[in-house]
């Protein structure tokens, strides 16, 4: 069983029995959890919690914001409560709250294994990644041209808008990449997998039908190279492109959550809301903002 001292976080949602024969844990349904500790529905849908504090201008705004909620864990569903239990006997180093979230976005299955659809790859917050995939037969609508390549209309208005303000500072922005069909990324993949073996290539590459790009929410900025992030442009990006909407979705510190290596270059559009949400609260990974803010 799960070390009581690490259940501190959980008050709310367990209660330790002490039997004759050892110790049991009783899961019960707390506050903003499925009442019958059924399983969530595992769509994609739902709205961005409201972002806790105003945007205020590109590259300014208060800092993480404090929150009681966190400690909450609304997110806890009970017929999870056994995969909650092997996780985090797996994973010691992590807090419970952690390996609730984690377990609820699949983490503690192999990637590509067991994988869920994406059952809203409409809604701008739909999560694609190595558990989540979109359908071969996706096109995303009302595509748009910007620059040689294509994105969602609310997307490439929010992109052109950054572009003009990274301008106005003397940064040159460019999209170099946005929509890819899936035959587009498999073909992709493919020719990687050649290259460097399908392990690298899972490190850089996704496989076909859990490409964001797919969405059409995407852009892959200038040069992909790792060294952009070190750019004016890349710097500005990571400072600013929450105003706009944008993500730098591959950071060095969620590579654990996103399974990739870090891509500074490339925005994931999830709107002003959960952008501001991610970075007033301090939230690294939109795998864990999606858990926490959207599919509850």
């Amino acid at each position: 069983m799960i070390d009581v001292m690490r259940k501190k976080t959980l008050t709310l949602g367990i209660i330790v029995l002490a039997l004759a024969g050892g110790a049991a844990i009783l899961w019960y349904a707390v506050p903003g959890m499925n009442a019958e500790g059924t399983e969530a529905d595992p769509s994609n849908g739902g709205s961005a919690a409201a972002a806790p504090g105003s945007l205020g201008s590109p590259g300014k705004g208060d800092a993480a914001a404090d929150t009681d909620e966190e400690d909450e864990l609304w997110y806890f569903i009970a017929s999870r409560a056994d995969r909650y239990d092997a996780f985090a006997k797996e994973r010691p180093d992590l807090d419970f709250s952690d390996v609730v979230w984690m377990v609820n976005v699949d983490l503690d299955k192999p990637p590509y294994e067991e994988v869920r659809e994406a059952k809203d790859p409409i809604n701008i917050l739909t999560l694609v990644n190595k558990h989540f995939y979109l359908p071969e037969d996706f096109v995303p609508p009302n595509l748009v041209n910007i620059g040689k390549s294509m994105m969602r209309a609310e997307a490439a208005d929010a992109m052109n808008e950054m572009i003009a303000a990274a301008g106005a500072e003397g940064h040159y922005l460019w999209v170099q990449s946005g929509f890819r069909s899936f035959n587009i990324q498999a073909g992709l993949f493919e020719q990687y997998s050649a290259a460097d073996g399908m392990d690298a290539a899972d490190r850089y590459s996704a496989r076909p039908g859990h490409s964001e790009h797919q969405t059409g929410l995407v852009a892959d900025l200038n040069t992909v190279t790792d060294s952009f992030g070190e750019t004016p442009e890349g710097k500005w990006v990571a400072a600013n492109s929450w105003y706009f909407g944008f993500i730098v979705r591959y950071t060095a510190e969620n590579t654990e959550v996103t399974l990739f290596k870090p891509e500074p270059w490339h925005m994931r559009y999830i709107g002003r809301e959960a952008a501001a949400g991610m970075r007033d609260l301090g939230i690294l990974s939109f795998e864990e903002y999606w858990v926490k803010h959207v599919n509850n």
